[in-house]
């Protein structure tokens, strides 16, 4: 029976209600309704809800309205920062203006995301610029860090994202001097998450809502208790942010970062101490490069992740960890003896000391010893040119959330437009801990039958074979050309996006059509957004970052290729690991990891076609096991409802109509 608060919260979205006034064009959505209506009773029952609303449903302002309407206070986590600036400038102040009510907003991102007084004091005075390029951004940073009330590093555009500057200029939770720092009372974190602890509804990201939830930054503590309802938007991006944020890590770029602090602190001292530091981190320096010289020799290949367990010459590694242990931990007893001269000082101790259990438990693991935990860990590690990085993932992290979640005592909505697999749940709830909640899917209110056409061509060879990214790009070109561009071509790996992008271009010049072909890599990924919408009839070739968050309605994009089913790429330490413990508990790895994976992403890479009731289009998969193989059509029928074929006369004619349709409204 409907309650009298689900009443409330429907009559906001009614034909004639606050929405409809605010609100251009506005048409009341059935889906969006019982969306709202779902949330409406999590509030009242204090159940947690995991929601999945197709695109167009409209589901932010769906989970809003009922959480404001409820006054109580709110917590609203994004994956990225688009989603949180919309959420923040646009979506709330829209909803508060059409409901009449007024509410303290915050938006709180990272401690990268602002620039640190002391350690931008501390680049300007060392010199930390490595570059021409890098000494013009730092005096730029410097000049807005003098002006900007938030300092944060998002307002300065003419920086760019990847300057090598920016870790120097930004503080973590380990180099933070908290309220020991001679500009904490300034420091523009602290303001940012005091602001944060007064909001009435706050936005985050999902990087700090797992911090509040590991105490990994004890600036930041105490959130989630406070919240009347937490909203996990983008949820489905959670799954993989959880197995990556619940690692214990180490790397050598992270102590080499930590020595040079070290060399700032003993800066501001002087005497024999000085010495002594300076000689100390010398030898932890040594110890470092006589490590990477000793894997580089045992393994040859860099960037390839390397599970521990199936390493043999782990062993052969134990030495000069137990060197650098050592000389980690002289350098540690060092500081400790002058830890009081200096708040510096006092941070530069207590990192070492961390570094020093850190390194005692590394070298316990490539020596073979067992190490305590409450659930099976995957213990792993990578070789890169200049740095090694050690990584202890568990293999589940559903009772952290579900310890979060219990001591909060307040209801949980968890929503995405990918989050089943053709209505099973199953995946997500046992990976969140979350077998409890309640779980809802509403379809898009688009049409997608008479909207987008999904054709899955069946005379092109199947994954697997050496010349397969060669053959794809063959057999896309002809509609692309059709299209005259307007088109993304998704890749599940780097490789096949290169050699993809390599052959569309060599088309486009020997068939003497002047199309604009961006490739990932070859510029920041808003840039190459900014390039494709204001082309109007690019292509883009791009790898997994472009499957999700791209929202480009209109003509610009047309056209959506994916080049095969995007399973999890095998020798990945932790996907192995997760299959070896499924395996070892009798079921069947492939059905119960590999496909709902696969399948996730593929919805997400499917849906950046349709974006509005007016858009129309094509999604090309160049996958035939998607209509030869059992499991290909469990993952097809996820797929939005499109009109399908495997037919490329069928394919191309719908291209050519589109084409004609486009040149007709011109």
């Amino acid at each position: 029976m409907e309650g009298q608060f689900s009443k409330q919260v429907e009559a906001v979205f009614a034909k004639d209600g606050p929405l409809s006034k605010a609100t251009e064009n506005y048409v009341p959505r059935e889906s969006q309704i019982e969306y709202a209506c779902s949330v409406a009773e999590a509030l009242e029952t204090g159940e947690s809800l995991v929601a999945e609303a197709g695109t167009g449903t409209g589901k932010t302002f769906a989970y809003l309205v009922p959480a404001l309407l409820h006054s109580g206070r709110v917590l609203v986590s994004t994956a990225g920062k688009t989603l949180q600036d919309q959420l923040y400038f646009k979506d709330i102040p829209a909803i508060l203006k059409a409901l009449g009510m007024g509410a303290r907003i915050a938006l709180l991102k990272g401690r990268a995301n602002y620039i640190c007084k002391l350690r931008l004091e501390h680049a300007c005075e060392e010199n930390a610029a490595k570059s021409r390029e890098e000494v013009v951004h730092l005096q730029k940073i410097q000049r807005f860090a003098q002006q900007s009330e938030t300092g944060e590093r998002g307002d300065i555009v003419d920086v760019p994202e990847d300057s090598g500057i920016w870790p120097e200029v930004t503080s973590t939770a380990d180099n933070c001097l908290g309220n020991k720092c001679e500009h904490y009372e300034d420091c523009f974190v602290m303001k940012a998450r005091e602001k944060a602890k007064e909001a009435d509804i706050l936005v985050i990201n999902h990087h700090l809502f797992l911090s509040d939830i590991a105490l990994k930054d004890n600036q930041i503590t105490d959130f989630l208790p406070d919240f009347d309802l937490v909203v996990i938007d983008e949820a489905h991006q959670l799954l993989n942010i959880c197995s990556d944020f619940f690692a214990e890590k180490l790397s050598l770029s992270e102590i080499n970062s930590f020595l040079k602090d070290v060399l700032v602190a003993a800066g501001t001292l002087s005497g024999e101490i000085v010495v002594q530091w300076k000689e100390l981190t010398k030898s932890v320096d040594q110890s470092m490069k006589d490590l990477l010289l000793t894997s580089t020799n045992i393994l040859q290949d860099t960037d390839k992740p390397i599970a521990i367990s199936k390493f043999s010459d782990a062993r052969l590694l134990v030495e000069p960890m137990q060197r650098l242990l050592s000389s980690m931990a002289d350098l540690s007893d060092a500081l400790l003896q002058s830890k009081d001269a200096s708040a510096e000082a006092e941070s530069c101790y207590e990192r070492s000391a961390k570094f020093v259990e850190s390194l005692q438990y590394w070298t316990d693991v490539f020596s073979g010893k067992k190490t305590d935990s409450k659930v099976p860990i995957i213990h792993w590690f990578t070789l890169r040119k200049s740095t090694m990085n050690f990584n202890a993932t568990p293999i589940s992290f559903s009772e952290k959330l579900n310890s979060a979640r219990d001591s909060q005592g307040k209801p949980w909505v968890l929503t995405s437009a990918t989050l089943s697999m053709n209505g099973n749940f199953d995946h997500f709830v046992e990976e969140m801990g979350l077998e409890d909640a309640k779980t809802k899917h509403w379809d898009s209110p688009f049409d997608y039958k008479s909207q987008a056409l999904l054709y899955i061509p069946d005379d092109i060879p199947q994954p697997g074979v050496q010349d397969f990214p060669d053959k794809v790009a063959a057999k896309i070109w002809p509609f692309i050309k059709e299209n005259q561009g307007r088109a993304f071509v998704l890749c599940t790996t780097l490789r096949a996006m290169e050699t993809i992008g390599k052959h569309l271009r060599y088309y486009a010049e020997r068939d003497d059509l002047p199309l604009k072909i961006l490739v990932q890599k070859e510029a920041p990924k808003q840039e190459l957004l900014r390039q494709f919408k204001e082309s109007g009839s690019a292509v883009l070739v791009g790898s997994m970052s472009f499957w999700e968050g791209v929202d480009i309605k209109g003509d610009a994009l047309s056209l959506v290729i994916i080049d095969k089913i995007p399973f999890p790429p095998p020798g990945d330490p932790v996907f192995d690991g997760k299959c070896d413990f499924v395996t070892a508990k009798g079921e069947d790895p492939f059905k119960k990891i590999s496909i709902p994976q696969a399948t996730m992403h593929l919805m997400q890479g499917a849906g950046r076609l349709i974006r509005d009731h007016k858009d129309l289009g094509m999604l090309m998969i160049c996958d035939s096991r998607l209509t030869r193989r059992n499991y290909g059509k469990v993952i097809w029928q996820s797929l939005p409802d499109f009109a399908r074929t495997t037919r490329m006369d069928v394919a191309f004619d719908f291209v050519k109509e589109m084409a004609a349709m486009r040149k007709e409204k011109s």
